[in-house]
Parts: C-alpha cells; sequence; structure tokens
C-alpha cells in the first residue's frame, strides 16, 4: 500500500531540502547532505520508516570498511524511506 507523505516546511526548509533531493531514479529521498546539518535535517523529517546511511572517506586514525562507513567519521548522509512512502516538499 503506497503512502503519500507531505512536509508542511516553511520555504528555507524546503529550499535547503530540495537542494539534496535524490534523483527519482535512485533508491534514496535524500542524498549528500553535510554532516554539520544532520540534526537540523532528521529533525525536520518524518522518523518512521526512515533509514540513514552515513557517507564518506578513510581518514588518518580511520580506515573506513568498505561497505559502510561509521556515523563519527562521515563527510555526508543519506536519508531513506521505504519503497511504498512517497515524500512531498510542501502541501498537496
Amino acid at each position: 500500500m503506497e503512502k503519500t507523505i507531505y512536509l508542511d516546511l516553511d520555504g528555507i526548509d524546503q529550499a535547503f531540502l530540495s537542494l539534496y533531493k535524490s534523483p527519482t531514479y535512485e533508491t534514496s529521498t535524500f542524498k549528500g547532505i553535510p554532516m554539520e546539518h544532520f540534526r537540523w535535517v532528521t529533525r525536520m523529517l518524518p522518523v518512521k520508516n526512515r533509514r540513514i546511511k552515513y557517507r564518506g572517506m578513510s581518514k588518518p586514525g580511520y580506515t573506513r570498511p568498505q561497505s559502510f562507513c561509521h556515523k563519527f567519521a562521515a563527510d555526508t548522509f543519506a536519508i531513506y524511506y521505504d519503497n511504498d512512502d512517497e515524500l512531498h516538499l510542501g502541501r498537496p
């Protein structure tokens, strides 16, 4: 069953999130968001059926595992929602 979610955000928040919206052919909903905005972005978006993946490169003192990146060493993050969830920025 497909769920449609409308986020009623102010203009600044909508404009910010639209910068990081993933193309329709990708599985993620948002990607490439800098870690400096982690707290702000995760408080804006619905928690249910949300998964967060951290992205980054190896750094001095941290050798990144091949398949993932730990949060403390991440440069950016991506947000995924279930395939049957459709997220829209703004009102219907």
